[in-house]
């Protein structure tokens, strides 16, 4: 795992690759250190179960974010051909499963298993969905799976939780997995804004996930998004991680549009304009794409 760098381009999720570009929120890929942009080697960070994650600057920092000279601003537009999918069920839903699943046996995530899934996530198939990206060829390069539920229905409920500010659903987003081949094509962002949207259309207070340190502060630092911890960090499943949480209200998206307005103008564009009044983000950023009331 590569810890970013200051001198490194701004779209740090979409822009370094090595071997695999994976991203997981929830699975063993980030818990286990071995994941996330590009893979081990020279200069990675690996939790190890006698890490202490010290996140009393967080604690300090609480709800807000600091603008710096890494906000990401707009991501790139999709290539051309590149569809955004969203599967619950059919041939589809078995594709995503065995797209993330090749790639976890690859990488050593996950063990073996004759369903080609990922075993450890199957027991949240009734309260998930994929967003899928494919390219030119229909082939899926790309997922991200929204799971829905109360904090103790979610894979993050394996953790104490310490946070209760936020409201009841809850969406967790997990088997975050983009193909090398596309890394720095804007894919992942596209995917996060499809569960971050996924998350207001189903009511949900917040977004959760598991995390290593360094992708929570990518998150803050580089999209301003406002994630804390919302529980007690443990290691789990090959390493020490985070419970996180984002709330979904107005304040939130307050703070990415004063750090990061380009990059919330650019999520607004999947919404309606009843979509943003009926969520209270009318007003927020001056966009040329804004939605019109229709």
């Amino acid at each position: 795992m590569t810890t970013p760098q200051p001198d490194q381009p701004a779209n740090i999720l979409g822009d370094q690759v090595n071997d695999d570009l994976v991203i997981d929120l929830t699975d063993a890929a980030v818990a286990s250190g071995t994941a996330g942009i590009g893979t081990t080697g020279p200069g990675s960070i690996l939790p190890t179960d006698e890490e202490v994650l010290d996140l009393r600057d967080l604690t300090l920092a609480g709800r807000h974010t600091t603008a710096g000279p890494m906000m990401s601003g707009r991501p790139p537009e999709l290539p051309d051909g590149y569809t955004l999918l969203t599967i619950t069920g059919g041939d589809r839903w078995m594709e995503a499963e065995a797209f993330v699943y090749e790639r976890y046996v690859t990488l050593g995530y996950t063990g073996e298993s004759d369903r080609r899934r990922v075993e450890e996530s199957a027991r949240w198939a009734d309260r998930s969905k994929f967003f899928a990206m494919t390219d030119e060829q229909d082939r899926i390069v790309g997922t991200i799976r929204s799971i829905v539920g109360t904090y103790d229905q979610l894979p993050v409920g394996q953790f104490e939780r310490t946070d209760f500010d936020d409201a009841d659903p809850l969406c967790e987003l997990a088997s975050i997995v983009v193909d090398k081949s596309v890394g720095g094509s804007g894919v992942l962002e596209h995917l996060f804004r499809a569960g971050w949207a996924d998350s207001l259309h189903v009511g949900a207070g917040a977004i959760l996930g598991l995390v290593d340190r360094w992708l929570l502060d990518v998150f803050r630092d580089v999209y301003a998004m406002p994630f804390v911890p919302i529980g007690i960090p443990h290691y789990h499943m090959g390493g020490n991680v985070i419970p996180v949480t984002m709330s979904t209200s107005r304040a939130a998206v307050v703070e990415m549009a004063r750090n990061n307005p380009e990059f919330v103008a650019w999520n607004f564009e999947v919404l309606s304009y009843e979509e943003l009044e009926r969520y209270d983000l009318l007003g927020l950023v001056e966009t040329s794409h804004a939605p019109s009331r229709t």
